[in-house]
């Protein structure tokens, strides 16, 4: 008579236990092809997407074993299970069958200018953005592909052969790990970014992490470290020069010996972070300085209706669109619900030809910067309140340098020069990631009693671990990263 009461309570740990749990797995087309960006829900509001790979991770702890769970994506017939069915595996979702776009091109009740009249008519009434709490996960990635360096001295009245050629050994050392170097850095976290308005927001950062070989770190910062330590190295830290670069006077009396934290505080600033990531999302909303002013500024672009699409019963417009006027910077594809006419999603890229911001000094003062290759995407999502929120923007930019200058240092105290040519010219490679994990409306006294701290403490892993966000239903990471390691 023992028996049954135990055999009912290793049930319910069953089933807790079940439940309680990490799923891992892939959405792939019927022909295995991965399907990036899909939705994995479980209830109303509760879910993650597919990274580039088709791969996910979620938590479903807190749920029954009959709670249902959806996996969609425009384009794909909505695939729905009971969370007991749900494992770690792949899911396959078939393609949309497109029977109504023919019968829309025959009828064609609405044109494409109508459409846009009623996405922008629309606008307020499916967007919200001031007042608002976002719960986020952002993941910074970035890289150098350098293309050419070269540091030389050639002219010193001050140093003797030998001293030279340590100089210069230094200096080819500092070249090749430019060149050769193909160390991406990530930088991830999870916290709360609260949005007074376009201009003001407040960040609170949970945790913090870096995946950072130092020894191959090609940030800004770090090359003019580097380039201080071998100055450092070879010169009189206790002189005071002068420092010239090109024809202009850079400074009077630069003391190499001085500490300079700017660079380690800009990169652990959450101000610096916080705008960052404030400046993303306002980006990827919805006004004629943003980048998404393709929907807005529909004078600049031509458009073109070029399917018919899905999401569950919700018939969807794609809408391709290119320059029209020379300020136009950007083409792609957006999506816009046919029953709100709110944008689900939009993608974009610099149109052939256009560049970013730029700077052209080559000739007067051997230095070029161009933005370049600039593209990304955001997805919408609706929630219970009506409004549509986002669920997950990304952006990538190229940024070209050139730098070619002659730098001399000359000992204020005596005749003393050292002279050598700075060269270096690379990419700067960038993609940043946010992840909108949950949202809520805030009241202007809770965003003013919120404190910020002016510092992230970010924890620095040699290797990627798998662990670090099981508590988080985070982006999952691509496979390169889940590869990093830091050789000792």
């Amino acid at each position: 008579m023992y028996k049954k009461p135990l055999t009912i309570l290793l049930s319910i740990s069953y089933i807790f236990i079940g439940f309680a749990q990490q799923v891992s797995g892939k959405v792939l087309t019927k022909t295995n092809e991965p399907i990036p960006y899909a939705t994995i829900q479980i209830g109303e509001n509760y879910g993650v997407i597919t990274n580039e790979e088709g791969n996910f991770s979620i938590t479903t702890e807190g749920f029954k074993p009959t709670d249902s769970v959806y996996i969609s994506c425009l384009g794909f017939e909505k695939s729905g299970l009971e969370l007991k069915e749900f494992t770690s595996r792949e899911y396959k979702l078939a393609e949309q069958v497109n029977e109504l776009y023919e019968v829309y091109l025959t009828n064609k009740p609405l044109t494409i200018d109508s459409i846009m009249y009623y996405v922008n008519r629309n606008l307020k009434r499916n967007y919200k953005n001031n007042l608002i709490e976002y719960n986020i996960f952002s993941r910074r990635t970035e890289y150098i592909l350098g293309k050419d360096a070269d540091f030389e001295i050639d002219k010193s009245s001050g140093f003797k052969k030998k001293q030279l050629e340590a100089f210069n050994k230094d200096f080819d050392e500092l070249e090749r790990s430019l060149i050769t170097n193909k160390s991406k850095q990530y930088t991830e976290l999870v916290g709360q970014l609260k949005i007074k308005n376009k201009d003001e927001s407040k960040l609170n950062v949970e945790k913090a992490i870096r995946l950072l070989d130092e020894r191959n770190d090609q940030s800004v910062e770090k090359l003019a470290e580097k380039g201080k330590a071998i100055v450092l190295k070879h010169l009189d830290e206790d002189k005071i020069y002068t420092v010239k670069s090109g024809l202009f006077k850079v400074s009077d009396s630069v003391s190499l010996n001085e500490d300079n934290d700017k660079a380690e505080d800009t990169i652990n600033s959450l101000k610096f972070v916080r705008k960052m990531i404030h400046n993303m999302v306002e980006s990827h909303g919805f006004s004629s300085k943003t980048i998404l002013n393709f929907i807005t500024d529909t004078r600049k672009y031509k458009y073109e209706i070029k399917d018919i699409t899905f999401i569950g019963p919700e018939m969807v417009y794609v809408i391709a669109y290119a320059p029209r006027r020379s300020s136009a910077d950007f083409e792609g594809v957006f999506y816009v619900s046919h029953e709100t006419f709110a944008i689900l999603k939009a993608d974009y890229k610099f149109a052939k030809g256009r560049i970013g911001e730029k700077l052209n000094l080559k000739l007067l003062l051997g230095i070029k910067y161009i933005e370049q290759n600039k593209k990304g995407f955001v997805i919408y999502k609706k929630h219970d309140d009506g409004f549509y929120y986002p669920n997950y923007m990304t952006d990538q930019l190229d940024r070209y340098f050139y730098v070619d200058r002659p730098i001399k240092f000359k000992d204020n105290d005596s005749r003393e020069k050292v002279s050598f040519n700075f060269k270096v010219e690379g990419v700067f490679k960038e993609k940043n990631e946010i992840l909108i994990m949950g949202q809520k409306d805030i009241l202007p006294s809770e965003y003013n009693a919120t404190k910020e701290k002016q510092k992230i403490e970010y924890e620095t892993l040699k290797a990627f671990d798998p662990n670090y966000w099981q508590d988080y239903n985070v982006l999952e990471p691509l496979k390169e990263m889940k590869e990093f390691k830091v050789i000792d």
